[in-house]
């Protein structure tokens, strides 16, 4: 009695449902990269500080770190250092005319949502920050009558609340890099002894910083 033969396939049907397995986990693998963008970014960028109370302003360098929630939402941690934070104050029309240079380095950061929309090209947000602005003090250099006086009102600086609020823009070359410029608010809340001298006062301060990041 003979045993009952396995149906072959034909060699044109095999050849086209292998095709078609092949076309279809070449598609699900390119959905799947397209669906899983960059969650992280890293950059460094170029700042500037304008600071109203004595209309002085400073260039600085600083870096980020973000992790993307959503296309629309990101969660920013941002660091900035200026080398020379230095004002000078004059006390004119006295018997002693002198001017004070104190001069001083300055440190800030901030963490808070980056939230707007994300286009192909280039991206429009808005940011709310909460951070840390502090002063060191490097010393100070009096010119004029009357410096003995000044030499002993000693600046006492300490850790200030600050508020980073503004706009972004940024710009994507390719879906990796981003080149990006900020233009906004910084607010300081004074409370040390230390020029210009207005304790217990919210500071704006223009601000506006222009970099390059890496996502991944």
């Amino acid at each position: 009695m003979k045993k009952p033969s396995l149906v072959q396939p034909s060699r044109p049907l095999f050849s086209v449902l292998s095709l078609v397995m092949i076309g279809s986990l070449a598609g699900a693998a390119t959905a799947a990269a397209q669906s899983s963008e960059p969650r992280f970014e890293v950059g460094a960028q170029l700042s500037t500080l304008n600071l109203s109370a004595v209309d002085a302003t400073h260039a600085g360098i600083g870096g980020r770190f973000a992790v993307s929630l959503a296309s629309w939402a990101a969660l920013e941690a941002e660091a900035n250092y200026f080398p020379t934070d230095n004002v000078s104050i004059a006390s004119n029309g006295t018997p002693n005319d002198i001017t004070v240079e104190y001069h001083r380095r300055r440190a800030e950061a901030f963490v808070g949502p980056k939230i707007g929309r994300r286009f192909e090209r280039f991206g429009v947000f808005g940011k709310v920050r909460p951070g840390v602005a502090h002063l060191s003090n490097q010393g100070t250099l009096c010119l004029g009558q009357g410096c003995a006086a000044a030499n002993l009102l000693n600046p006492t600086y300490r850790t200030e609340f600050a508020v980073d609020l503004g706009g972004i823009f940024e710009f994507y070359p390719t879906s990796r890099l981003v080149a990006r410029l900020d233009l906004g608010d910084t607010l300081i809340r004074e409370r040390g002894i230390a020029p210009p001298f207005r304790p217990d006062t919210t500071s704006h301060n223009f601000t506006s910083r222009i970099g390059f990041g890496f996502r991944f």
